[in-house]
């Protein structure tokens, strides 16, 4: 059967009679729910003027039926007309004042208006006699978002609740609001209550097990998330997120598993393919994470994430001219990110294009001057070039942009000792040895090389002696 019949089939035969009383130019009469019949079929198929003109003709033949008046307020409020709605609403409520559909349309133009208060105002006029309350509620609680007064929008969508545990567009609110005013505790608080009335509510424990995920507690957070797991199976985001809880946890093989399990209804999330990507990575599997952070980027080539990762993969497994390519592309989706910007300036140090190199570190610290590991790392290079005074300039403009920075001032010591500046080299290691003391065992965990020069540690050992 073609499309044509099929459509033919299911056109109302009011929308036949209505088109064969125009066609003829005579007066239609239908009674208000054939009308409504061909009202919808048109606003279906997209047709608002002719909806809009069968609406207009219904309401001359039946000018008291709120039905179609209320069905032609809804046009004039899709057609951008909200001034004639409300005045279409208000001769309707003069009719039937406590007609909800009224309240509710009026509410949703007023928020449509972006007046709130008015929104909220209408809204709690159709709660005392809705069925379902709990949705109203969840408007309101919108609306005071929208005003940006959270303590509202909270408590209603606590009312929500407590009518409706089982209301996931409040659950939902309520999760983002939290996450919004970074209220972590108050999360977790809120979602226990939740649990409390609910206990089998999968949505609730998968939000409390998000907000352990923002406490860093992680270990509670997949407790949380098996429990959901236990009630629905197959609740895509909690496997995703166990997967991410185990992988913050370093279990990167568990992870992959439930990374896995989420994509069970879902194979075309880029995403889900990064972090099975990454997981191998970290687990040293360099061709399989190759493979998942390809099949991201067939999925979305504009993931600059994945063209990092296939980059890293590539150096581990000493590909490097290709990692170059790779980080390139990456560059190009994302010019400003720091991490790309730097991984770059050091594949090129390893291909010796020490020009290059230098010109990726000095972009990275243009886009961001407070990032403490670009400095150190450009500098770090620097040292094992043995232009130790360039490092010393690079140094002291990092302290400039990062002042007070000990971890730049123990780095900037060894350079300066490396290079033969001993005084100055010991008025830094003294500077930054008595503000962090502990701050030493990172510089010789990642510049051993100050640790091989004499000088350096016999002024340490007076300094800490």
């Amino acid at each position: 059967m073609n499309t044509e019949m099929e459509d033919n089939l299911k056109r109302p035969w009011q929308v036949d009679r209505y088109e064969e009383l125009v066609r003829h130019n005579r007066s239609v009469y239908f009674d208000v729910d054939d009308f409504e019949e061909v009202i919808d079929h048109y606003l279906v198929s997209g047709s608002y003027d002719r909806s809009m003109e069968v609406a207009n003709c219904a309401c001359r033949v039946h000018p008291t039926s709120i039905p179609l008046m209320l069905k032609k307020a809804q046009l004039l409020v899709s057609v951008n007309r909200e001034d004639n709605a409300l005045e279409l609403l208000s001769r309707v409520e003069t009719l039937d004042p406590s007609n909800n559909d009224v309240f509710l349309t009026k509410g949703a133009i007023y928020s449509q208006l972006r007046d709130y208060e008015k929104a909220i105002e209408e809204y709690n006029k159709a709660v005392s006699g809705a069925d379902d309350p709990d949705y109203i509620y969840c408007n309101i609680a919108i609306e005071y978002e929208n005003l940006g007064n959270f303590d509202k929008t909270l408590e209603y969508l606590d009312k929500a609740l407590k009518y409706n545990p089982d209301n996931d567009l409040a659950i939902y609110e309520a999760a983002y609001c939290f996450d919004l005013l970074s209220l972590t505790d108050e999360g977790i608080s809120f979602f226990r209550k939740l649990i409390d009335r609910n206990p089998y509510s999968s949505e609730a424990w998968f939000n409390l097990g998000v907000s352990f995920i923002n406490a860093g507690h992680y270990e509670k957070s997949i407790e949380a998330l098996e429990y959901a797991l236990a009630i629905d199976n197959e609740h895509e985001h909690s496997w995703f997120h166990k997967g991410y809880a185990l992988s913050l946890l370093n279990r990167y093989a568990e992870a992959i598993g439930a990374y896995l399990e989420s994509m069970q209804e879902d194979e075309g999330d880029p995403m889900k393919h990064y972090y099975i990507g990454e997981c191998h990575e970290k687990l040293e599997d360099y061709e399989s994470a190759r493979s998942y952070y390809l099949q991201s980027i067939r999925i979305d080539p504009e993931m600059a994430d994945a063209w990092a990762g296939l980059a890293v993969c590539n150096i581990e497994m000493s590909l490097t001219e290709e990692a170059v390519r790779y980080l390139e592309k990456a560059i190009a989706l994302d010019p400003g990110n720091v991490s790309y910007l730097s991984l770059l300036a050091n594949t090129f140090f390893t291909l010796e294009k020490f020009e290059e190199s230098r010109s990726a570190f000095e972009k990275a610290i243009k886009s961001d001057p407070e990032d403490e590991e670009t400095w150190l790392e450009y500098a770090e290079v620097l040292s094992k070039m043995e232009e130790h005074d360039q490092a010393r300039s690079l140094l002291l403009r990092g302290m400039e942009a990062l002042p007070g920075n000990n971890n730049l001032m123990y780095f900037m010591s060894a350079v300066l000792f490396r290079g033969g500046r001993k005084n100055e080299g010991r008025f830094f290691l003294e500077e930054a040895y008595s503000r962090d003391p502990e701050g030493l065992d990172k510089l010789l965990k990642r510049f051993p090389q100050a640790g091989d020069n004499s000088s350096f540690m016999n002024a340490l050992d007076t300094i800490a002696g």
